[in-house]
């Protein structure tokens, strides 16, 4: 069978910390196994903002061929999370490997409920980190009220 693998990009993707790719045949929907997409969906998420990055589709084509899966797997780069309807455990380790998390969902998910999830999930982290940086003398105050003694023991 002749393979044809298509990208599409749309903007730079440098400028988005945060990219996710869904396994999608429809652009709105999860609803293919990862080693079987025809298309991978990649977004760039913000805490205020998606942003549509790159399309790229692949031939339809059956088995487990490494060449296949590596195409998809090149096709995440910069992604930390792939959505998918399923996905193999060989494949699901190698994902961990080059840093994607692959994630499981029932078939025909919605992907901007997915966006708006990441979204919330980042606003939520970066609260926390803000509220942790607060005052970075914290540590260093807490200690000068107290004094420090060790004590021999016998």
């Amino acid at each position: 069978m002749r393979r044809s693998n298509r990208y599409l990009d749309t903007v730079s993707a440098t400028q988005w910390p945060m990219q996710v790719a869904f396994a999608s045949s429809d652009y709105h929907h999860v609803d293919q196994h990862f080693g079987a997409t025809t298309r991978l969906v990649v977004y760039g998420v913000k805490q205020d903002q998606v942003q549509l990055l790159r399309v790229a589709e692949f031939s339809a084509e059956s088995g487990h061929q490494q060449e296949k899966i590596a195409s998809r797997m090149a096709a995440l780069e910069d992604c930390v999370t792939l959505y998918c309807l399923a996905i193999g455990d060989s494949v699901f380790r190698q994902l961990l490997e080059i840093g994607v998390r692959a994630i499981k969902v029932p078939q025909d998910t919605d992907i901007a409920h997915l966006l708006k999830q990441t979204q919330q999930h980042w606003s939520a982290a970066e609260r926390q980190v803000t509220r942790r940086n607060r005052d970075p003398g914290r540590f260093d105050k807490l200690m000068a009220g107290e004094e420090w003694q060790e004590e021999d023991r016998p």
